[in-house]
């Protein structure tokens, strides 16, 4: 959304800090005074709902701004920002974010994309409704490789989960052993190969096609 050097601009009003895999960047209910550029890592959102279940949201990778809504609204963070790897980030207080916004015309910019996610995880509740379980882990799982994935050499995406079985169940709105029968499937087909804290996607057309048909 923005360049080389508006991005370089944003991380030097910023104070560098490290994140190691697990630690809180941004807790929901919190004042938002800052906001995060986050440089290196990869992290979870996760939104705690008024029965205590922690419902995952979304992972985010380098090159995204965390917590800026909360900045720009004035409101309470909404949700919780946990790292999946270790992270590098970039603490702007608020005030400056909102200047910086400001120098480079973003805050529309950045509005539209908070609409254009929400109507996107919308879309995707709406579409895991209609899917049979097969198909439901692979529209999830097909979602976080576009948001977080990182190619390789060989035309795979390795995914950082970020998550245990009972979150990606609950983010696929299932139970934890469709969603592991639906996984074990996928990997004995070669779509999928399974890890401990993150899969590789083998062969993306063949994934889409499972939800798409």
């Amino acid at each position: 959304m923005v360049s080389g050097e508006a991005w370089t601009d944003l991380v030097k009003r910023g104070q560098r800090r490290q994140y190691p895999r697990g630690a809180v960047l941004l807790r929901q209910g919190e004042t938002a005074n800052v906001v995060i550029a986050l440089a290196e890592g990869i992290v979870k959102v996760v939104q705690t709902v008024p029965s205590g279940e922690g419902v995952p949201l979304a992972l985010r990778g380098a090159g995204e701004v965390l917590g800026e809504m909360g900045a720009l609204l004035d409101r309470p963070r909404s949700a919780s920002v946990t790292a999946v790897t270790t992270c590098t980030g970039y603490v702007v207080l608020a005030h400056a974010f909102r200047g910086y916004l400001a120098r480079y015309s973003l805050e529309g910019a950045v509005y539209r994309l908070a609409v254009e996610r929400m109507q996107e995880n919308e879309h995707l509740h709406a579409a895991l409704t209609r899917l049979p379980i097969r198909a439901r882990v692979a529209r999830v799982v097909s979602h976080l490789a576009v948001e977080v994935g990182v190619p390789d050499d060989h035309g795979a995406v390795c995914v950082q989960l970020g998550m245990d079985r009972e979150e990606l169940a609950v983010m696929a709105a299932m139970s934890r052993s469709s969603v592991m029968a639906a996984l074990r499937d996928l990997h004995a087909t070669g779509v999928l190969t399974l890890g401990r804290g993150r899969l590789v996607v083998n062969d993306a057309a063949a994934l889409a096609r499972l939800f798409e048909e």
